[in-house]
């Protein structure tokens, strides 16, 4: 068992670090567990049975972020992985762009099943579609948005 802090929100959560299956990387904390059982963790592919969304990159699917103004202009970023932060430069996100607008953990591309969505990370400045502010979203291909004085796009593209 141990205590771990959510980057995101700061909630603090009791977590068995036992795997039911070891082949398997990705542990889903469940905050409503059995009393018999309490802050057990479980595998994403046990929660799937329970209608829980899975995160993965679509099969023949391939996606990526690329920088269409400001700064850093013309970076571009595939995704690798189905969470994908993305921050101010040196801020340890996992896409970091040069505008000092942006905030150190700004934003998220999360692609759950054949779904792509942004999320907002509690950012100072916001994180607008279509020059509206958004927290979360799903968005499709060539879907542009804007992140402090930078604007960026999200192209799926199939192989």
């Amino acid at each position: 068992m141990a205590q771990i802090r959510c980057w995101m929100c700061a909630q603090s959560s009791v977590v068995d670090l036992l795997p039911p299956d070891v082949k398997s990387s990705t542990i889903v904390t469940d905050p409503v567990a059995p009393q018999d059982r309490p802050f057990v963790a479980s595998r994403l592919e046990e929660s799937g049975r329970n209608g829980v969304a899975t995160l993965d990159l679509p099969p023949g699917k391939s996606i990526a972020i690329s920088v269409l103004t400001g700064s850093s202009q013309g970076l571009e970023r595939g995704l690798t992985m189905p969470l994908v932060t993305i921050g101010r430069l040196r801020g340890g996100a996992d896409f970091e762009i040069d505008d000092p607008m942006i905030s150190r953990l700004h934003c998220a591309v999360e692609v759950t099943n054949d779904a792509v969505y942004l999320r907002d990370l509690r950012s100072t400045n916001g994180t607008y579609v279509a020059e509206k502010r958004v927290l979360a979203t799903q968005i499709d291909d060539a879907t542009e948005f804007r992140i402090g004085a930078s604007t960026l796009r999200v192209s799926i593209r199939s192989h």
